[in-house]
């Protein structure tokens, strides 16, 4: 388990954790089991952000919130799971190359105060592993790195590059989910396991 260096209550799993959302949560959380309400979501690579004031699983890729002890949690294997806060709200993204191209990021963002913002990016593929074809490339050419006649898309250095530009902090894990064999990956073994990432006020 990470526990985050910027942000409060903020914290990514790995292998070692387990998958089980509330044995995990509760490794960390220090409320009573009766206060554990969740708020998770049913992710397809969208760019649609909701606001949410209760526990339920959300059809989303990214969930807001101000409700004071309501976790948020994303499920990632080589997507980035995105931990952000304000001076009062927090949000949970789950960002691949097609939340990257639709904006879920800054969608998430305006939805935010914008006052003494944070972002945490936890594990996830990075521009080592995380190969792609021409098409995604053309998409981000800023983004791309070549290696052996093989194109490698950087996925966190578009989120870096926006939050440098609009003076918002940010921490990006160095850890790759496809080179660590501590980190459930899709793309290393097809694995249909996921780190859980989570943040609550």
């Amino acid at each position: 388990m990470i526990k985050s260096s910027l942000l409060e209550n903020s914290y990514f799993s790995n292998k070692n954790d387990g998958v089980d959302l509330s044995n995990i949560i509760r490794s960390v959380y220090s409320e009573k089991a009766a206060l554990l309400n969740v708020a998770k979501m049913n992710q397809t690579h969208s760019n649609e952000v909701l606001e949410v004031s209760t526990e339920g699983k959300y059809n989303s890729d990214g969930i807001l919130t101000s409700e004071k002890k309501l976790i948020l949690a994303v499920k990632t294997a080589d997507c980035m799971p995105v931990l952000v806060t304000d001076h009062k709200s927090i949000a949970a993204i789950h960002i691949g190359w097609r939340g990257l191209f639709s904006n879920i990021f800054q969608e998430a963002l305006n939805k935010l105060s914008g006052v003494n913002t944070k972002v945490s990016i936890g594990p996830h593929a990075k521009s080592c592993c995380y190969e792609v074809k021409k098409d995604v490339a053309n998409i981000f050419p800023d983004y791309i790195e070549t290696k052996n006649n093989k194109l490698y898309l950087n996925l966190s250095k578009s989120i870096k590059d926006y939050c440098e530009e609009k003076k918002i902090e940010i921490e990006i894990s160095e850890i790759c989910t496809v080179c660590s064999d501590e980190y459930f990956s899709y793309r290393e073994s097809k694995s249909k396991e996921r780190q859980i990432s989570f943040i609550w006020i």
